[in-house]
C-alpha cells in the first residue's frame, strides 16, 4: 500500500497545534482541535489497512490487535513509568492517589472513562492531572477494539450494506455528540459514542463511501479550503468551545478535505515537506510526552515561565519524543524484537504489570504519605469546602435543568429576602454573607461556570442559558427580592453585560450590589501553603498568585459607579495594599482551591464585606 507522505505532515500540524494550545500561545487558543484532526486521520489510515487486508483475504483480529499494541503500548509504558516517578517526587498524597487511578485507567485503555467519572475537563486544574491528555488514547483504543469486530460482522452478514451501515452509525454518533455537547458537555467530550463519527469520517473516505474527485484542480481547491478550516478553528475556538458538537465540523471536515486532496496538490506538497513530516513521525511520542512535561513544569515552577521557559520545554519534549520514536516506537512496531505473537503479548503483559505496580503501591499506601512531615500533611488537608444553601444550590453547567432546584429560592415571610446570584465565585460568598447578615434570608441562584447576567457568557451551556432565563424571566419578575448581590469570576469583556444587568435591576427598582472578583492562584492555596512549608519558602503562595483580579477589580468598580449601584471589593478586603491574605486569623487557609473561599475564609470575608457596606 502506497505511503502517503502528506499524512505524515498533517499529523505534524495536528500535534504542533495541540502543543501550542496547551502551552497557552495566544494566537492558537483552539489548538486542541488537533486531536479531532488526529481522529479523522486515524480512521482513514486504519480503514485502509483493514479493507486492503480483507480484500487480500489476510485480515486477522489477532494480527490487527498485535499491530495496534506494538504501535501504541510501548511508548505509553515508557511515558507512564517516567511520569509516575515524577509524580512520586512532587505530588502530595491525595494528588498521588488520583494520579495512580488515572495511570491504571490509562494502562487499561479506559483513561477517557476514568476522567469522565472523576473530573470536569473544563473546570478542573488540568496541570494537577499529568495524564489528562490520555483521554484521547482511550477513545482511539476503544475504537480499535470495536471497529474490526464491526467490520467482520458487517462483511459476513450484510456485505452489500457495509458503507450505508457505517454512514448511519456516523450520523447517529454525530447527532449524539451534538446533543451531549449541549446538555452533557463532559460526557460528550470524553465518551467514544459521541466521538466515533470523527473517526468514521476517515473510514468512510478510505472505503470510498465519500467520493474523491479525480480533477486535480478540484482537489487542490479542496485542500486549500480544508487547511483554511483547520487554521480558522485553531485561531478562533476558545477553551470553553463545546466539543465535539457542531464546532467539531470545521476541523474534521478540513482534515477530510486534506486527506481527499492527495499528495499531488499544493497542500499535499506542503505537508510532504521534511520539517512537517518529521513532526509527523514523532507525533505520537510528542503527544504522549508534552502534557506531563507541561503539567510538572507548572506544578513546580508556575505558569509564568516566559518565552524562554516555553522554548526550553518544547525542545525537551521534542528530544524525548525523538528518542522514544527512534529507540522504542520504531523497533517494536517494525518487529525488530524478533518476538512471536504469543511471546510479544506475554512481554507486553509483564511490562504493563511492572509499570502498573507503583500505582498499586500508591493506592494501597494511600499516597505514600511518609514523604512529607505531619505539619505539611496538616496544612495540605486543613481547608473545608465552601458551604452553600443546600447541596443542590450549585448545579453544574451540564444537565437538563429548566428551573432552579427546590429550596434555593424559597422566601421566608418573617425576614427580608435577599438573593445572591452568579457562578461558583458567587456561591463561595453565600456562607460568609449569610453569617454576616443573620437578619436576612439569603437565597441563592448560583451555578458552576455560569455567569448570571442577562446575556449569557460566550460558550455558556444550554443549562446555563435555561437557568438564566428562568431567573430573569420568571423568578425576578414574579418574586422580586428585596436586595440582590451579583458576584462572579469576572473576566475582561464582561463589563458591558454586567452593566446591562445592573441597569435592568435598577430600572425595576430592585436594589442591587455588585461584588468584585477574588484573588486566584496557579494551584490550590492549601497545596501552596503546604509546599511553602515543605520547601521553606514562605513567599511561594504570593509568587504563584495570578494577577487577573488586580485588573478586574477597578474595572468592576468603574462599572458599578457608572451605573450608580454599590460595589463591594473582595480584593480590598483580602489583599489590602496588594498583599493577599492566604490564611484566616484562626490559621485556616483562606481558600480551599485555586480561588474559592473555604468555609472559614468565606465567614471572614463576609464580615469584611459587611463592614464595607456599613461604611457607605
Amino acid at each position: 500500500m502506497h505511503h502517503r507522505t502528506d499524512i505524515d505532515g498533517l499529523r505534524g500540524l495536528a500535534v504542533l497545534a495541540v502543543f501550542a494550545g496547551h502551552l497557552g500561545i495566544g494566537a492558537i487558543p483552539g489548538g486542541f482541535v488537533g486531536v479531532d484532526v488526529f481522529f479523522v486521520i486515524s480512521g482513514f489510515v486504519i480503514a485502509r489497512v483493514v479493507a486492503r487486508r480483507h480484500a487480500e483475504g489476510k485480515f486477522s483480529l489477532i494480527d490487527f490487535w498485535e499491530r495496534r499494541t506494538r504501535r501504541l503500548v510501548p511508548a505509553v509504558l515508557l511515558v507512564i513509568a517516567a511520569t509516575t516517578a515524577m509524580a512520586c517526587l512532587h505530588m502530595f498524597p491525595d494528588e498521588l492517589v488520583r494520579y495512580a487511578g488515572s495511570s491504571l485507567a490509562t494502562l487499561g485503555f479506559a483513561a477517557n472513562l476514568w476522567f469522565w467519572q472523576t473530573i470536569d475537563y473544563f473546570s478542573a486544574p488540568p496541570d494537577m492531572h499529568p495524564l489528562l491528555h490520555a483521554w484521547s488514547l482511550g477513545v482511539e483504543e476503544q475504537f480499535y477494539i470495536v471497529f474490526p469486530l464491526l467490520m467482520l460482522a458487517a462483511w459476513r452478514w450484510m456485505p452489500k450494506l457495509v458503507k450505508p451501515l457505517l454512514g448511519l452509525i456516523a450520523l447517529a454518533s454525530f447527532i449524539l455528540g451534538v446533543w451531549l455537547a449541549k446538555d452533557h458537555v463532559s460526557a460528550g467530550f470524553y465518551l467514544p459514542l459521541g466521538r466515533a463519527w470523527e473517526l468514521l469520517l476517515g473510514v468512510l473516505l478510505a472505503m470510498g463511501a465519500i467520493p474523491t474527485p479525480t480533477d486535480r484542480r478540484i482537489r487542490s481547491g479542496m485542500g486549500v479550503v480544508g487547511l483554511a478550516l483547520i487554521v480558522w478553528a485553531m485561531a478562533t475556538y476558545q477553551p470553553h468551545t463545546p466539543m465535539p458538537g457542531l464546532a467539531a465540523i470545521a476541523p474534521c471536515l478540513g482534515a477530510l478535505m486534506l486527506l481527499a486532496s492527495g499528495e499531488d496538490t499544493p497542500t499535499g506538497v506542503l505537508f510532504s515537506t521534511p520539517p512537517l513530516r518529521f513532526y509527523g513521525f514523532i507525533s505520537y511520542s510528542l503527544y504522549l510526552w508534552h502534557w506531563p512535561l507541561i503539567a510538572f513544569q507548572r506544578m513546580l515552577f508556575g505558569e509564568q515561565v516566559g518565552m524562554t521557559g516555553q522554548v526550553a520545554l518544547f525542545a525537551l519534549a521534542v528530544l524525548l519524543a525523538t528518542l522514544s520514536w527512534k529507540f522504542v516506537e520504531t523497533p517494536i512496531r517494525d518487529r525488530k524484537d524478533g518476538l512471536s505473537t504469543g511471546r510479544f503479548y506475554l512481554a507486553a503483559l509483564v511490562a504493563t504489570l511492572l509499570v502498573a505496580a507503583p500505582s498499586v503501591v500508591i493506592l494501597t499506601t494511600n499516597g505514600l504519605p511518609a514523604r512529607f512531615s505531619p505539619k505539611v500533611h496538616e496544612i495540605a488537608q486543613s481547608a473545608e469546602r465552601t458551604a452553600r444553601r443546600n447541596e443542590a444550590c450549585l448545579p453544574s453547567p451540564d444537565g437538563p435543568l429548566t428551573a432552579w432546584p427546590a429550596g434555593c429560592l424559597d422566601p421566608v415571610a418573617s425576614r427580608p429576602n435577599w438573593l445572591l446570584m452568579g457562578d461558583s465565585h458567587a456561591n463561595h460568598l453565600w456562607h460568609g454573607l449569610s453569617q454576616a447578615h443573620p437578619e436576612a434570608n439569603l437565597m441563592q441562584a448560583t451555578a458552576s461556570a455560569c455567569r448570571m447576567t442577562r446575556k449569557p457568557a460566550p460558550g455558556a451551556t444550554a443549562q446555563c442559558r435555561r437557568l438564566a432565563d428562568a431567573l430573569f424571566e420568571a423568578v425576578l419578575i414574579n418574586r422580586p427580592p428585596e436586595r440582590v448581590y451579583l458576584a462572579g469570576f469576572w473576566r475582561p469583556g464582561d463589563e458591558a453585560d454586567v452593566a446591562d444587568t445592573l441597569a435592568w435591576f435598577k430600572t425595576r427598582g430592585i436594589p442591587v450590589t455588585l461584588i468584585g472578583p477574588a484573588p486566584t492562584y496557579e494551584q490550590s492555596v492549601p497545596r501552596l501553603l503546604a509546599l511553602a512549608e515543605h520547601l521553606g519558602q514562605p513567599d511561594l503562595p504570593a509568587r504563584r498568585r495570578l494577577r487577573g483580579a488586580d485588573a478586574m477589580d477597578p474595572e468592576m468598580a468603574r462599572v458599578a459607579r457608572e451605573v450608580g449601584v454599590p460595589y463591594l471589593s473582595v480584593m480590598a478586603a483580602v489583599c489590602p495594599g496588594g498583599a493577599c491574605r492566604t490564611v484566616t486569623p484562626s490559621g485556616s487557609p483562606m481558600q480551599w482551591d485555586e480561588g474559592h473561599f473555604s468555609r472559614a475564609g468565606s465567614a471572614w470575608v463576609g464580615l469584611r464585606l459587611r463592614e464595607q457596606e456599613a461604611s457607605r
